[in-house]
Formats: structure tokens, sequence, C-alpha cells
């Protein structure tokens, strides 16, 4: 699947730590994201996951089939056996995870993202800018769905990257409902999330605001 900037409009990242350790819940989650017309996923198995090794690839091939059968790429967050072994279309590394540049030459056509904290990690970054086709960047907001989570850098921080780089980014870390909005002032940046849809009572209201970010937002 080739990559495509909108991709990124609404990207949910989960694994069972979002969802009560329970795969079953996790596919439901998932199938009515897609249903409600999310752009991307990527399975992050972190965070005092209790499934072994078997048990993800199991569940990762599981999600690949309701992602294909919505036209919609699958990303694997840092683990490329097991993207390889469920046929993601890619995978995300972070600043501490595998090099891009064996990653790219092994699968020259997965759809590779790269998370940047802020203007420091992205000049940092520069050797591998080359190989990515996105960058994660954040955490824009406080955020408690990673533990290890840095400062937020605010939508301030976020222009700054987007200033420095002609990749497409895709902002993580807090962004809610009722935040959302305030990334209208960076119209072209995707919004990646987890805690918004994993904990929504109307994924179809909930990624519709994401989509617009909060344009449709009535109150």
């Amino acid at each position: 699947m080739k990559f495509k900037p909108e991709m990124l409009q609404v990207y949910l990242v989960i694994g069972t730590q979002n969802v009560g350790h329970q795969p079953a819940r996790l596919l439901q989650v998932v199938q009515q994201a897609l249903a409600a017309g999310v752009t991307a996923v990527q399975f992050r198995e972190k965070d005092g996951s209790q499934l072994d090794v078997a048990e993800r690839v199991h569940l990762g091939k599981v999600i690949h089939q309701l992602t294909k059968a919505a036209d919609v790429p699958l990303l694997v967050d840092d683990d490329v056996q097991l993207a390889e072994q469920i046929g993601a279309e890619g995978v995300h590394v972070g600043q501490t995870d595998d090099t891009v540049g064996p990653i790219r030459a092994q699968h020259p056509d997965w759809i590779i993202g790269l998370s940047v904290h802020n203007e420091a990690e992205l000049q940092a970054s520069q050797a591998d800018l080359p190989q990515v086709d996105y960058l994660g960047v954040g955490p824009v907001f406080a955020t408690d769905s990673k533990p290890d989570a840095q400062a937020p850098i605010g939508v301030a921080g976020l222009q700054a990257v987007q200033a420095q780089t002609e990749l497409p980014l895709v902002a993580i870390g807090g962004i809610s409902e009722t935040n959302v909005r305030e990334l209208s002032a960076v119209p072209t940046i995707g919004v990646s999330v987890i805690s918004a849809i994993t904990q929504s009572s109307d994924l179809q209201k909930t990624v519709q605001l994401l989509k617009t970010k909060g344009a449709t937002h009535e109150n």
C-alpha cells in the first residue's frame, strides 16, 4: 500500500493495554473505529502487555484482516518482526528504537513513521528523514496513555517542527475532542489518538470531530 498523507488524518494507536487487556474489546474498537472513518491504525502492544509472542501475532493478523477490508494501513509500533509476521503495511519507530536505514533497505515498500519530540530531535534525525514517510510529533498535550511520555510541546512546538520539514506530520499526545480545535491552527497536520477513541461513547461523532479538528462541534 502506497503512503498518502491523508492516511494520517485520524490515526488510531491501540494495544490491549488500552482496553483493559481484552483482545476481543480491542477488535471491537478497531472495527467500530474503521467504520467511523479512521484512516490508519497502529498496533502498539506495550506498557504492561500481557500477551505472549504467539498471541500478539494472532491478534495482529485479525486486526490486519479488519484494516485490509477497510483499505486502511496497519502499522506496528517498534517491532519489525511482528510487522513481518502479520503482513502489516509498515512500522512506526521512536528515537530509541530500531534505526530506519536497515528497515527501509529490507522493506522498500513499507510505510515508515518516526517519532520526534521537538525541533532538536528533528535536527538529530536528519540522517533518517530521507527514509521515512511521515513524522509523529509530540506529545502536543499532556497524556496519560504513555507512561514514559515527554513534556508537551504545545501547538507552537508542533508549528516549529513543521516549519523545519516538508514531511507529512501527525500530532501525537493527549489529543481529545475538547482540545483538537487548537490544532486547526496547523491545518495540514493529522491527529494520532489512543484514549479519545478507546474511551469514546460515540465513535462516529469522535472520529468526525477529530477529522475536522472540531469544526463540526455544536457546543
